[in-house]
């Protein structure tokens, strides 16, 4: 907050970490309560939840500097390759949230039922932070109405709303 800028992209991405850090946790807890040989392929997939945990910090970090990058390349003349920064972590962290969303919903099955609806919370929050990074894209997209980045981050933003829409959090536990 005492920052010069709100660094939303910080934000969502930090909040979409946290989220697959919950959806990893209750996804712990399930395995650690069944057979271990039952779900061995289930570790595999809190591994990689774990990693994506780890990606969205990175994001976190990184576009938490990125504005001072983006100032400077503007001022060595070179705008558009700020901006193109500012836009890939937006997307980023969207593919990444998608990913996570759908192993915490891949799991749903195989749930504890002591930490069900953790699992139901995890899964909204980080489907909600791949749709807050889209509208932050939205949002850079159209203060930067530029026909280079429109024309490379235009389809890929089509493409990851589609994925988001596929996405099935719970209104209601």
């Amino acid at each position: 907050s005492e920052q010069q800028h709100a660094m939303a992209g910080a934000i969502i991405a930090l909040s979409a970490g946290q989220a697959a850090a919950l959806g990893q946790a209750c996804m712990q807890i399930s395995i650690d309560e069944e057979s271990k040989t039952s779900m061995q392929s289930e570790e595999k997939k809190v591994a990689r939840l774990a990693q994506i945990k780890a990606e969205l910090i990175q994001w976190c970090n990184r576009d938490a500097t990125a504005i001072a990058e983006f100032v400077a390349l503007r001022e060595a003349g070179d705008p558009l390759a700020g901006q193109e920064l500012l836009c890939t972590a937006p997307v980023e962290v969207c593919k990444i949230s998608i990913e996570g969303t759908n192993i915490i919903q891949d799991f749903r099955p195989l749930i504890s039922e002591r930490v069900r609806d953790d699992l139901e919370m995890a899964i909204s929050l980080l489907a909600g932070a791949a749709q807050a990074a889209m509208l932050l894209l939205d949002s850079n997209l159209r203060i930067w109405p530029d026909s280079s980045l429109l024309n490379k981050f235009e389809p890929i933003q089509l493409e990851l709303l589609t994925e988001i829409t596929l996405l099935k959090p719970v209104t209601r536990i």
